[in-house]
């Protein structure tokens, strides 16, 4: 018995027993590649708790939030009638997509990466913003089949969404403190420098962060002790912690549980 089991296993091809270890090793190193990629902004628990005048209900649309931030530009700012105070941080908004889009073409390890690119210093990006030429795909004019090809391609990357939706939200908070900032000038126009350095950055009443080593760190704003709602507050920000924590620990016994099974598989 024993020495018909040791016949049939030398009767597999050898390159066949390559192919399907070779095959194997190529699926766990895309999965563990795209695990790593998730796992980039995941080794850190934080919990922000600030007090806002109202919630954007906007939903998070690669494409529209993609064609919302690729035109910002000074002339499309002051055409939009951004405030003044605001517009460098739009600026750095379309900086950063630049940055984030030019880095995945110089990164051989990236789906969009462009042998044709090589590595570039973006630090000048914010300075010549006008005069350096973008990279990025046009959303706007959409004549050319192969510039949606390029932007369908360009959103359906891991990494870039991952930034874009950062990217997205930055910008849903600038539009909501732009309105806020352009109304109360309108009512109070002589208290304009003292509405735009209360409104230009914003509060973090109570701050928790939960590291994997086991560090937990909290962070109070001191203007909180004389907010007259610090007791609501502080228990939205506990609740919060442990809710967030909870779902945390669920995620990262998910995704060691997932590995284990993959490794044993393979």
């Amino acid at each position: 018995m024993t020495n018909r089991n040791r016949q049939d296993s030398q009767d597999v091809p050898a390159s066949k027993t390559r192919g399907n270890s070779s095959g194997v090793n190529r699926s766990l190193n895309h999965f563990l590649q795209s695990l790593g990629d998730t796992l980039i902004d995941f080794t850190a628990l934080e919990v922000n708790t600030m007090v806002v005048e109202h919630i954007s209900g906007h939903k998070f649309i690669a494409w529209e939030a993609y064609r919302d931030i690729y035109p910002i530009s000074p002339d499309y700012l002051e055409q939009q009638g951004i405030h003044e105070s605001l517009r460098h941080r739009y600026l750095e908004l379309r900086t950063r997509l630049e940055r984030e889009y030019r880095g995945q073409l110089s990164d051989p390890t990236s789906e969009l990466y462009d042998p044709t690119i090589f590595n570039e210093d973006h630090s000048s990006l914010a300075d010549d913003f006008d005069r350096i030429p973008t990279r990025l795909p046009n959303p706007i004019d959409l004549k050319s089949p192969d510039t949606i090809v390029t932007i369908q391609r360009l959103l359906s990357n891991c990494r870039f969404l991952r930034g874009l939706r950062k990217l997205a939200e930055l910008k849903a908070a600038l539009d909501d403190r732009n309105q806020t900032v352009l109304r109360l000038v309108s009512v109070q126009p002589d208290q304009a420098d003292i509405i735009q350095r209360m409104i230009t950055t914003d509060t973090i009443c109570a701050q928790t962060v939960i590291q994997l080593d086991g560090d937990v760190i909290n962070r109070y704003d001191q203007s909180l002790f004389h907010h007259p709602q610090k007791e609501v507050i502080l228990q939205i920000h506990r609740e919060g912690v442990i809710a967030s924590e909870r779902q945390w620990r669920g995620l990262l016994e998910f995704i060691i549980g997932l590995i284990k099974a993959t490794l044993h598989k393979s």
